[in-house]
């Protein structure tokens, strides 16, 4: 087993460089792709106040439905907010995964599709 976490660690210490590497906005600079830098910062500034405001009214949702829930006048209405509830618990957990994915892995998905070599002319 320890073998296994040190595989692991080790694969995942190798990202360490590719997340600190601003070297890609460098070489956009200048480009016709320069724009794509302006979105990524974009993106990057605005993931925490997303995760926050999605996280609030996901709880805020899910103890609406559990109020609900607990007080059902039948079990048949108790039987369809359990589901809703456990719906909503679902869907705001792979929401905020998405968002938490984004906001770790955004530095390493765009430099993936930046050129090495982008040519200098600027845009017109």
């Amino acid at each position: 087993m320890n073998v296994f976490l040190t595989k692991v660690a080790t694969y995942l210490m190798g990202f360490s460089g590719i997340l600190a590497d601003g070297d890609w906005k460098d070489r956009l600079e200048g480009t016709q792709w320069a724009w794509v830098v302006d979105i990524v910062s974009a993106i990057d500034t605005l993931l925490y106040p997303l995760l926050i405001v999605v996280g609030a009214a996901g709880t805020i949702y899910a103890v609406v439905i559990g109020v609900n829930m607990a007080r059902a006048d039948s079990t048949e209405k108790r039987e369809e907010a359990k589901k809703r509830l456990i719906n909503v618990i679902v869907g705001l957990a792979i929401i905020i995964a998405l968002i938490l994915f984004f906001k770790l892995f955004i530095s390493v998905i765009v430099p993936a599709f930046v050129p090495e070599s982008t040519e200098t002319t600027p845009v017109a």
